[in-house]
């Protein structure tokens, strides 16, 4: 399997992807990070179903919302994490294990996730964005029919703050798994 990773630092208003990944977490209201720019571009979409009690943020919820004009991806996908404070590298691991799952449900191979809560917890941030790309890999390693183009590409959102830990913990992941995969990494720059 072959497996190309780009780390960039892009504006939402910017991301040309079918669908944005976002996670989310029940204790942060209104939302934060990416998932908070999100909904500020969605005019609080996010905010208001959270306060409806229509979406909570438990651990592994997906909601799908179509953002029209407002955000120019086809679908925001957020995946609940729970509380901020409970965050684990074993939930991050879970998580991108279940994006994998949702994004092949949906047919989906142009998709940007991002690494949900880095900066705002007390974990690495290297070690939280290889933990949620290991989730990736080992569910696509495993549920993916070989096919003349076993090229996959994924692509994670950052924040320029935090861009060469993501980079980092990247590497990290391709060492853990250079016997099953051949990665390439690269940084998109602005």
């Amino acid at each position: 399997m072959k497996l190309e990773i780009n780390v960039f630092s892009e504006s939402i208003d910017r991301l040309t992807s079918d669908v944005l990944t976002l996670g989310f977490f029940s204790d942060e209201r209104p939302p934060r990070g990416h998932c908070g720019f999100a909904d500020w571009r969605l005019n609080g979409v996010i905010s208001r179903l959270m306060a409806k009690g229509k979406i909570g943020g438990a651990f592994l919820e997906k909601v799908l919302i179509q953002p029209g004009q407002r955000i120019p991806c086809e679908k925001v996908l957020l995946i609940g994490l729970g509380d901020a404070s409970n965050l684990t590298y074993e939930k991050l691991y879970t998580a991108g294990q279940n994006v994998s799952k949702t994004l092949k449900a949906i047919q989906c191979d142009d998709f940007v996730f991002d690494i949900p809560g880095i900066g705002r917890c007390d974990l690495d941030a290297s070690k939280m964005a290889s933990s949620m790309m290991s989730g990736f890999f080992d569910f696509l390693a495993e549920n993916t029919i070989q096919s003349n183009n076993p090229l996959t590409t994924t692509c994670i959102l950052g924040n320029e703050q935090h861009l060469a830990e993501i980079i980092l913990g990247m590497h990290k992941f391709k060492v853990d798994v250079k016997n099953r995969a051949s990665i390439n990494i690269r940084e998109i720059k602005k």
